[in-house]
């Protein structure tokens, strides 16, 4: 029965979204597509949908903690009280995972090689979100419905293993013959079927998740295992996984923020964090960074006023912060897309790794070509993608903030760069907590104003079990952690 309530929801996406453009309009007449692939092609897109909702779910509260965005509201994780981002972990249980398990069911039914690939790269994204906020959680006896009520927790360490093995499992499975006559993927809205995108993909995550252990294995080990996952990662921008969306199915960005704020429901706007790497307050440069003009709109002042996180939408003058989203940004049109891995990352992946791997700290200077190159990328690839003019582009890599040469490059300057260019990624989020929150390395951060007393001047590690699944599951109780408890590759 449980099968038959999955797909029946299935071809309801389908029919919701069809007559869309992009992503929204990938499913085949069904008297096209092979009998005996219906339920994996109607099923995939709405596994790719699940998968980018978690990143926006976790993005809406987590970017407030990355100080990406804060809140006009008081008494929330903007000020690091306590929450569970609720509907993040029912998306990875009720969604996300509940639909791959079965997917992965009937892939193995019909010996589906390829689709299996695909399915265990999206298990493989999907775990490491809900694992990268929550820390330990139930995943191998998780989404069984009925036939397990009390699943099992298991430990962050044992589901990075599990993440690398499903990425290497789907490695081999892009590259091996499908003789099962579903070779041919249906119902892709990323990457239409093509394997060696997907391939890219798993490597470039395989590099992320290698970087996020550098106090586990070391820097220099970490680095080095990311470099080489990195040579076999994304090689332009259009690897970058994302889903675009359209006037029907709009951006939730443009729904949640835009059209509220413009009907005076206001709910976020930009950090000053974010907005003093732009606006030459922490780096002085000759210009503004041109993405701040798509990024904001601050009504034609002739200043970006960032919001101070915990002030209610107020700067640290406490006069009122004029950086609302621009209805008009690459990100935030209805018809734009949600971008969960970019080549941007890979190139600041490549830098931060390069660096590292040749010794670099918090606190070194840098004389490495490879990772000045990379970054100098990143920032390139970021732009580009976006629309900045090619002069402003040129103008913001020349200028001597930008250009330090590679001996005078540090790791602030790459991650300050990639904590711009990877907008609203929860990404950025590990890896603040993988630098300690560090001065250092993210320079002018600081504690939210008015933060919860309880938190005693420490930083939201991680989202707590939501309550009511700890009366439901007695075992998350024994491994239940704090906000502000690490999780365990920041230890």
């Amino acid at each position: 029965m449980k099968h038959i309530k999955i797909l029946i929801f299935s071809l309801l996406l389908g029919f919701t979204v069809s007559g869309c453009n992009d992503f929204f309009d990938v499913n085949e007449p069904s008297n096209v597509v092979p009998p005996n692939e219906h339920e994996l092609s109607l099923l995939l897109p709405t596994a790719e949908y699940y998968t980018i909702n978690m990143q926006f779910i976790e993005a809406f509260s987590i970017g407030q903690v990355q100080q990406h965005i804060a809140s006009y509201f008081d008494n929330g994780i903007d000020q690091h009280y306590e929450s569970s981002v609720y509907s993040a972990w029912s998306n990875f249980y009720t969604n996300s995972l509940y639909t791959l398990k079965h997917m992965d069911e009937l892939a193995q039914e019909k010996n589906a090689i390829h689709y299996q690939g695909i399915i265990n790269t999206l298990k493989a994204i999907n775990l490491g979100m809900a694992t990268d906020l929550y820390g330990d959680i139930p995943y191998y006896e998780a989404a069984l419905g009925s036939d397990n009520s009390q699943p099992a927790v298991d430990s962050q360490q044992v589901l990075y293993n599990e993440i690398q093995s499903l990425l290497d499992e789907a490695i081999s499975q892009f590259n091996a013959t499908d003789n099962s006559g579903l070779d041919n993927i249906k119902g892709d809205g990323i990457y239409n079927g093509d394997l060696s995108k997907w391939e890219r993909l798993a490597y470039t995550l395989k590099a992320r998740y290698a970087i996020h252990l550098i106090k586990k294995n070391g820097a220099v080990s970490a680095a080095n295992e990311a470099l080489g996952y990195l040579q076999n990662g994304f090689t332009s921008n259009d690897d970058d996984f994302q889903i675009t969306f359209n006037e029907k199915q709009k951006n939730p960005w443009n729904t949640t923020v835009v059209l509220s704020s413009q009907t005076g429901n206001l709910s976020v706007l930009f950090s000053e964090q974010l907005v003093n790497y732009m606006n030459s307050t922490i780096y002085p440069t000759v210009n503004y960074d041109p993405r701040i003009y798509d990024y904001i709109n601050n009504d034609g002042a002739p200043t970006f006023d960032g919001a101070l996180n915990g002030n209610e939408g107020k700067t640290a003058a406490n006069t009122p912060a004029n950086t609302e989203f621009n209805p008009n940004s690459y990100y935030f049109k209805e018809d734009s897309p949600i971008i969960l891995v970019s080549y941007a990352e890979a190139l600041f992946l490549k830098a931060e790794a390069e660096f590292l791997a040749n010794g670099g700290t918090a606190t070194s200077v840098g004389s490495n070509q490879a990772a000045y190159d990379a970054y100098k990328m990143g920032i390139e690839a970021n732009m580009n993608k976006i629309g900045i003019d090619p002069a402003l582009r040129d103008a913001y890599l020349n200028d001597p903030a930008i250009d330090v040469t590679p001996a005078a490059l540090k790791l602030e300057h790459i991650m300050k760069e990639k904590y711009i260019a990877l907008l609203l990624n929860p990404e950025i989020y590990n890896d603040l907590r993988r630098y300690d929150f560090s001065t250092d390395v993210y320079k002018g951060l600081e504690l939210p104003a008015n933060q919860d007393p309880e938190m005693n001047g420490q930083w939201f590690k991680r989202a707590i079990y939501p309550i009511s699944e700890l009366s439901l599951n007695t075992n998350l109780n024994a491994t239940f952690q704090k906000v502000y408890v690490p999780v365990w590759w920041e230890q």
